[in-house]
């Protein structure tokens, strides 16, 4: 029987210490960027950005290192 008392005993002290910490995450401000991350898929993107060098670059890298112009 005095199990059931420090089994009852742990349990509050486990849900306690869950509450201050969900209390003290929310005034932390955790949770206030979920609205904005489930509606950033359907924000608009920019427009396209080119890589770096891809104005210039060669369709296919192997032509270069053929000897014949072959593969």
């Amino acid at each position: 029987m005095d199990i059931v008392i420090v089994l009852v005993f742990a349990s509050l002290i486990l849900v306690i210490a869950a509450v201050v910490f969900f209390v003290a995450r929310l005034r932390g401000g955790d949770f206030d960027h979920g609205e904005r991350l489930s509606l950033l898929p359907l924000a608009e993107d920019g427009a396209p950005v080119a890589a770096p060098g891809a104005a210039g670059a060669v369709a296919d890298p192997q032509e270069e290192d053929s000897p014949h112009g072959q593969r």
